[in-house]
């Protein structure tokens, strides 16, 4: 495992992304990057959603370390299923970051009304075979606005609540920003 890990961050940390945030994870250098053993296109979700959370907060970091410092612990089998949600909480414990993290969707969408930013884990409706999927969200005063939302969507989306976004059938986990 630390091969692959070493060889992923000789690749990621020569991607120039540039400072905007990471939409479409299936799309152009974004898409080049590596997980495990495949491409973010297919796993990076998680990744891509933490670096976007710390953008969102004024504390960038380069994609390549965040992806080098969670996988030792963070990796579902080798990135077949990406990273486990749940190994986030440390990832924001190691790296001071303050997180509320809740499993309920009733309490986190509550809390969220109030804040700012927050990370959201959930399955993807009506596609068993994606798996799950995981975004950075903002509140804005146009809505919810997502960051990365699919492979192939380049912009943020915008919905005018969270609930047009998420129920709590798909909700697994979410990560509110303090």
């Amino acid at each position: 495992m630390i091969m692959i890990e070493k060889f992923n961050y000789k690749v990621n940390k020569n991607i120039d992304l540039g400072e905007k945030m990471l939409n479409g994870q299936g799309r152009g250098k974004l898409a080049t990057c590596r997980y495990g053993f495949f491409p973010m296109s297919y796993n990076g979700c998680e990744i891509i959603a933490v670096c976007n959370l710390r953008r969102l907060l004024g504390i960038p970091v380069p994609l390549s370390e965040i992806a080098r410092e969670i996988y030792p612990y963070g990796n579902a089998f080798s990135g077949l299923f990406g990273t486990w949600p749940s190994a986030l909480r440390r990832y924001f414990r190691e790296n001071s970051i303050q997180v509320r993290e809740l499993t309920d969707y009733a309490k986190f969408r509550d809390e969220f009304a109030s804040r700012k930013y927050a990370v959201i884990s959930f399955w993807n409706a009506h596609h068993i075979f994606k798996g799950l999927h995981t975004v950075a969200i903002e509140n804005t005063a146009d809505g919810v606005k997502v960051y990365n939302r699919s492979n192939g969507t380049d912009l943020p989306v915008v919905y005018t609540k969270l609930d047009d976004y998420m129920d709590s059938g798909r909700f697994i986990r979410g990560y509110i920003a303090l």
